[in-house]
């Protein structure tokens, strides 16, 4: 057994039912915490274009500027220029942002706590990305009844 799966055993072992628990409601919501971006970059063969490789990287670079907020609230316009200057379908682009913004609402609810913090992170993504208070509204909401409904208690702070 190397040094890795050593480690990566004993942080099993010490989870906590709650750290089960918002494992099971990520597996249940389709994100995996290390490669959430993975599952909906293009897929391509070995054939595959450029295109979709720049596709694949925009779409990860997202994920990452979303991810660190407000540290990399900077890098937001040049991510929306690099899509427009590789000529990105606008539709495409906007249903990957909203995606995006759905997931960072799943992960702030996960752990059954929706704390000021990312309250802060997610109302500064929701500018970001163009959505009216009521687009990012609906969003919350269903996400929030979604995590109660799995959780069978209420999300606080929601």
């Amino acid at each position: 057994m190397g040094l890795f799966d050593l480690l990566h055993g004993a942080r099993d072992r010490a989870s906590t039912l709650d750290d089960r628990s918002r494992a099971k409601l990520l597996e249940a919501w389709g994100l995996a915490e290390d490669d959430v971006a993975a599952d909906r970059a293009p897929r391509y063969s070995a054939e595959g274009t450029a295109l979709d490789y720049d596709r694949a990287q925009w779409l990860r670079k997202l994920k990452h500027i979303l991810d660190e907020l407000p540290d990399s609230e900077s890098r937001w316009e040049q991510l929306v220029r690099e899509g427009k200057a590789k000529e990105f379908d606008e539709t495409w682009m906007r249903h990957l942002i909203r995606e995006e913004f759905a997931l960072l609402v799943r992960r702030a609810v996960a752990d059954r706590v929706f704390s000021e913090r990312e309250r802060r992170k997610l109302d500064l993504a929701r500018t970001l990305v163009g959505l009216n208070e009521a687009e990012a509204e609906a969003i919350y909401a269903s996400v929030v009844k979604e995590a109660e409904t799995f959780f069978g208690e209420e999300v606080e702070g929601a």
